[in-house]
């Protein structure tokens, strides 16, 4: 299965980059969603979407204020306007040597790398298996994401429930990411109880 492109790199750290897409590039991605930067020659970068800004520029601000904008004028500022959709992504995760590592890359993407949604199962699957501890070790560094620009407890449950699906509805995998994360947060109930609530409204069956 092909990953699909859903934009290129705005701007790029260390712990995360930002993607400038376009509107139509906007059907598939989503909050929590698992993404990979590809850049030709060197490591692919992944990160879990953690927040999506559609900005303003005057003329969104005119038509605002318009009483009825025609329809065709809305589709067109939608579709061909040059500022981009942005989205914000949380580096968990890097390839190395045909092997994927979790952690912060040797180097971050560079400006106008591709970025995709990954969707192949078989990369989600490889990217999301426990360690030889039996550890999922790219939750911690979601849980290090600072608070007062990550919503972690809502990227952990988003993130869980999307790989939850596209591992085709594997409990038994879902069933250790709530463990894991009940251990990783043990001493932090602030974080812990809202997380539980949430993965328990959306996943019943399993919490």
């Amino acid at each position: 299965m092909t990953n699909p492109e859903i934009g290129r790199v705005l701007r790029a750290s260390t712990a995360g980059f930002a993607i400038g897409s376009r509107v139509n590039q906007l059907t598939e991605p989503g909050f929590g969603s698992l993404v990979k930067a590809a850049p030709n020659g060197r490591e692919a970068i992944y990160g879990l979407i953690y927040d999506i800004l559609i900005d303003d520029d005057q003329l969104i601000q005119r038509l605002v204020m318009t009483e009825s904008p025609r329809p065709e004028i809305i589709e067109d500022q939608r579709l061909n306007r040059m500022l981009p959709v942005e989205m914000s992504v949380l580096i968990i995760g890097y390839g190395r040597n045909g092997t994927i590592q979790h952690g912060f890359p040797p180097r971050p993407p560079l400006n106008l790398d591709p970025v995709h949604l990954c969707t192949d199962p078989d990369e989600i699957c490889r990217f999301s298996e426990p360690n030889s501890q039996g550890m999922l070790s790219y939750l911690r560094l979601v849980l290090r994401a600072p608070l007062n620009r990550v919503p972690v407890d809502q990227l952990l449950v988003a993130h869980v429930l999307d790989v939850y699906e596209r591992r085709g509805r594997d409990q038994v995998w879902a069933m250790a990411a709530v463990t894991e994360l009940i251990e990783l947060l043990r001493s932090n109930y602030d974080l812990l109880i809202p997380t539980l609530e949430a993965l328990s409204a959306a996943l019943p069956e399993i919490v």
